[in-house]
């Protein structure tokens, strides 16, 4: 059984001020996360060094919506965040995601001997036995591409939009004008990037049933 690995890294983690302060958020974080209890989340987001975790899922409809809200609960600081599908060779450990191995992680793993760690990339999917088709690559090169420009609100009001929420309610829910909603809609092009992401997620899915 196909299952998606992920390894995400904190960028220039060693720059970052308050060193002791952001490792507290970054744990508060993936708590955060961890408590959403999606089922598609099998083995939750467990830090494994000082700047970096790991999770596994067995679902990619979560996904991208985990990887924003941590890209917002950490900002300014970006993260790396790596994508492995293939098959583990040990026993799911649903109480952290420590102590597990196999082609899925390796391929997330990879990705950060490669140039991926070098580039202004967010996002990296591999598979275990296929290439990644270009369209996701290339989609996912261009969302990232946008997110490095982002304030801490364009996170917060894409956030919602991947929750559905009206931009009527996301202006009362964030304290906002709807014209400042509807300004980082359209300037921050959170639509397409929604829909991209969503593909991105369908894809994963496609091909955890091969």
């Amino acid at each position: 059984m196909n299952v998606i690995c992920v390894i995400g890294d904190v960028i220039d983690s060693r720059g970052l001020k308050g060193r002791t302060l952001f490792q507290e958020r970054f744990q508060q974080t993936l708590d955060e996360v961890n408590q959403s209890q999606s089922p598609g989340r099998i083995s939750p987001c467990t830090i494994t060094l000082g700047d970096e975790f790991q999770a596994v899922y067995r679902d990619a409809g979560p996904l991208f919506l985990d990887f924003m809200t941590i890209l917002d609960r950490l900002y300014p600081a970006k993260i790396r965040f790596s994508v492995g599908i293939g098959p583990l060779e040990t026993p799911i450990n649903s109480q952290q995601a420590l102590g597990m191995d196999g082609p899925a992680f390796h391929v997330a793993r990879a990705a950060f001997d490669s140039d991926f760690k070098k580039s202004e990339r967010l996002f990296q999917i591999g598979h275990h036995q296929k290439p990644v088709p270009a369209w996701v690559e290339s989609g996912l090169a261009l969302v990232s591409h946008e997110m490095r420009t982002w304030k801490r609100n364009r996170f917060q009001v894409f956030l919602k939009v991947l929750a559905g929420v009206e931009p009527k309610s996301i202006a009362e829910q964030l304290g906002i004008t709807p014209a400042a909603v509807y300004k980082n809609l359209h300037a921050g092009a959170l639509d397409p990037i929604r829909t991209m992401t969503q593909e991105a997620a369908n894809w994963i899915n496609q091909e955890l049933q091969s």
